[in-house]
């Protein structure tokens, strides 16, 4: 297949959804597909509605398919029209904007563009049951032929049982937090800072890592919630790091929380889970099809405070219940499709449209 492959900015940003996007046109690359990126450049969301950029940058003629990754949606709903009657387009889903926290009039301009855009495709191919059954409720079940094509973890190869047990039975010490996302609110660090100050501070350490220049207001708020609790010792920020650097640091850590207000999927409790590591996340978006609640990890109300500081002081008092989660955590990660098993389904779902 000669593939177009369309998406905002870099391919190698970093983040959930351009790692989904990178190993989609790695497998499909080594089946023999020819795929081609064509990146678009992002602006404000209103003027990427009067972009239009699709018009005069694609020849139609080069390519078999084309997939969108959703993000550029507003740049293109309103030419997908005229693409699909030359071939077929695919929507690539990973987060719909207009799912997230927002007063409702905003959330309903969203909604409006993203179904014009989700009816202007041929099919869809969603990260997670979560993301599918949102795709439904926009479209009011009237929706493209569609797949779910789980996101994998792994990412890393340098991991073992009996190194990660050993990691998770050493002897009395802080229970060492890891937080993986960017420093936005909706990844909810905030949840995590204001739940960290109900512990004693000698209990714990928590790592941050990922970008921090993606919302600066937000990340000011959060240096004054850390000021504010005094915890400024107990808490580093380490910036976005490498694959080897990564995993370094999943091994160094004994649980990763992630109290998202609306993760599609989250790639990183996966990854967490390779390396023996409990997960916290929320009950909003696609946590809940890998945590199972009391076993590998914890689920919590969006913004729920309370029950994170419980769970993490649980942790900390039950050292021997955060080893056999941990051992649950990686039985889990070994349970899930690896990227080879999606990589796979999304071809046979590329070649129904093409052949």
């Amino acid at each position: 297949m000669r593939i177009g492959f369309l998406i905002f900015g870099d391919i190698n940003t970093i983040s959930g959804g351009y790692l989904y996007d990178r190993k989609i046109i790695e497998y499909l690359r080594s089946q023999g597909d020819k795929v081609t990126i064509i990146n678009l450049k992002q602006n404000n969301y209103f003027q990427d509605i009067l972009s239009n950029q699709t018009e005069n940058i694609i020849n139609t003629s080069d390519f078999d398919i084309l997939i969108e990754d959703e993000l550029i949606h507003p740049s293109v709903f309103k030419t997908n029209r005229i693409l699909n009657t030359k071939l077929p387009v695919i929507s690539l889903v990973h987060l719909f904007r207009s799912f997230s926290t927002q007063p409702n009039y905003i959330n309903w301009f969203y909604q409006f563009i993203e179904k014009k855009y989700l009816s202007s495709v041929s099919g869809i191919i969603l990260n997670s049951k979560s993301t599918q059954e949102q795709a439904r409720q926009l479209m009011r079940g009237n929706l493209a032929d569609n797949i779910i094509a789980l996101p994998a973890g792994n990412n890393f190869t340098n991991s073992t049982l009996d190194e990660l047990n050993s990691i998770k039975r050493l002897g009395p010490q802080p229970l060492r937090i890891l937080y993986i996302g960017n420093v936005i609110q909706q990844k909810g660090l905030h949840v995590l800072i204001h739940a960290l100050s109900k512990l004693k501070k000698e209990n714990f350490r928590l790592s941050i890592t990922g970008r921090t220049d993606i919302d600066p207001a937000y990340v000011k708020i959060i240096h004054s919630i850390i000021k504010k609790y005094h915890l400024i010792d107990q808490i580093e920020f380490t910036g976005p790091l490498p694959g080897d650097t990564l995993a370094e640091h999943y091994k160094n850590h004994h649980i990763m929380v992630l109290p998202s207000e609306n993760e599609a999927y989250g790639i990183v409790y996966l990854e967490a889970m390779q390396f023996g590591l409990p997960v916290i996340g929320t009950t909003s978006g696609g946590a809940k099809e890998m945590i199972d609640h009391g076993k590998n990890g914890f689920l919590i109300p969006p913004g729920d405070v309370k029950q994170l500081a419980t769970h993490l002081s649980n942790f900390i008092n039950m050292p021997d219940e955060l080893a056999v989660m941990g051992e649950n955590a990686i039985h889990s990660y070994k349970q899930h499709p690896t990227w080879n098993n999606t990589g796979k389904l999304i071809r046979e779902f590329l070649l129904k449209f093409t052949s």
